[in-house]
């Protein structure tokens, strides 16, 4: 069952006096219910102005999006889109809007009219599914980068959606930060399977989802599996992408006459890879 797609969609932002700046050209995707896909490409690329089209933001100067089949030009259709599609930013401050966790995190609820005693228990489940249920009365300002991250996903989550689109949700995040949001998003998506599109720089982050998009021009230039997708380095890189660093490092091993595999995407894959690959130079050693 398809949860978004994309049908030849187009979109151009008009300016007076000014000829219009076409951002998205022929767009035909789709995404499956309870998938987790990474979308690429680099500033310009069009891959934020795609994800606003899912959730209704912005509707396609030509073509069509559906969500679960509605069509989001349909303004009856918009509300109970944006109650399946939830939106994280790039910087959680632009969604806080509270000074006490558990009261942000009800703000959406509230919204929708969800009666008192259920938005009690799905701001609970909430600030549970993210790890930030001990923090539920503390001041969302004094937390960390990663921590009020994981508050703003906490606060799409009560409301309940079936898709959650991250637009570069640790850009500014430090280390510890990434990790953290990433760990949420891969567990809402193993363990409740929401469908997760996140868009991201980090080459690593995308390795983690299911299915890569590669965007370039506002066009779709490549759609495959992570490691299908990281195989082609010298395509991406003329797209000014990166692959990740163990993908990089295999592949210049290779290059060198290192008999490596070339779909190695993980720092823990590319180390067992290069074990078994000194214990096989051993054994001919020693044969």
């Amino acid at each position: 069952m398809s949860m978004l797609k994309a049908a030849h969609v187009r979109f151009q932002y008009e300016y007076e006096n000014e000829a219009p700046q076409i951002v998205l050209r022929d767009i035909d995707l789709t995404i499956e219910a309870g998938s987790f896909v990474a979308l690429l490409g680099h500033n310009g690329s069009g891959k934020s102005t795609l994800a606003k089209h899912f959730n209704a933001i912005l509707l396609p100067s030509g073509g069509q999006v559906f969500v679960e089949d509605m069509d989001t030009a349909q303004e009856e259709n918009t509300y109970p889109i944006r109650r399946l599609v939830g939106m994280v930013l790039q910087n959680p401050d632009n969604q806080l809007v509270s000074t006490i966790v558990e009261e942000d995190v009800a703000f959406g609820p509230e919204n929708l009219g969800v009666p008192p005693a259920e938005i009690r228990q799905r701001v609970d489940d909430a600030l549970r599914a993210v790890g930030m249920y001990d923090y539920r009365t503390h001041s969302p300002h004094k937390l960390s980068g990663g921590q009020k991250q994981r508050v703003a996903i906490a606060g799409i989550l009560a409301m309940q959606p079936s898709c959650i689109v991250l637009d570069e949700p640790t850009a500014m995040l430090d280390p510890q930060g990434r990790r953290e949001v990433l760990e949420t998003i891969c567990r809402l998506n193993r363990e409740q399977g929401m469908t997760v599109v996140l868009i991201t720089h980090y080459m690593e982050e995308a390795a983690l989802a299911d299915r890569v998009v590669v965007m370039e021009d506002g066009l779709v230039k490549m759609d495959d599996t992570p490691q299908k997708v990281f195989a082609n380095e010298q395509a991406l890189r003329q797209m000014g992408l990166d692959v990740p660093q163990p993908t990089a490092l295999c592949a210049a091993l290779r290059a060198r006459g290192i008999d490596l595999p070339p779909d190695i995407l993980t720092a823990e894959d590319c180390a067992q890879a290069l074990w078994e690959r000194l214990q096989a130079v051993q054994k001919e050693r020693k044969a």
